[in-house]
């Protein structure tokens, strides 16, 4: 559970430490991964990231954490993505329901279901 916080803090920072959290081959499953698809290992994550760039200020993106359960070897969370638009710099914010699984400390897959309901049942949780 340390290490998903942790991870989330290095993004709030836009440190690059954020990579050190994910394994080399990460199956990393944000939102639009339902249009875009899986995004695969660190250059995924890049490639997630300039996707955000095209339509959001990356300096205005913030994770923030409400809930986060340690599961063993995955983490449920919840909480919210906020970014402002790159041309209009109007603010949105969006719902984060994450199921992340762990091995050997690092992440090796991140699904944001985007809906609670559905991450408590991928965890194998109820409310």
């Amino acid at each position: 559970m340390d290490r998903f916080v942790a991870s989330a803090e290095a993004f709030n920072r836009r440190d690059l430490m954020l990579f050190t959290f994910f394994d080399p081959e990460v199956q990393f499953e944000p939102q639009q991964a339902a249009l875009q698809g899986t995004y695969v290992g660190h250059e995924g994550i890049v490639e997630w990231l300039k996707d955000l760039a095209e339509h959001y200020d990356p300096e205005s993106g913030h994770i923030h954490l409400v809930d986060v359960r340690d599961l063993g070897d995955s983490v449920f969370a919840t909480g919210t993505l906020r970014f402002a638009g790159k041309a209009s710099g109007i603010q949105t914010e969006v719902p984060l329901a994450i199921v992340a699984r762990f091995r050997e400390g690092r992440m090796t897959h991140f699904k944001d279901y985007g809906d609670k309901a559905e991450a408590l049942e991928a965890a194998g949780l109820s409310e």
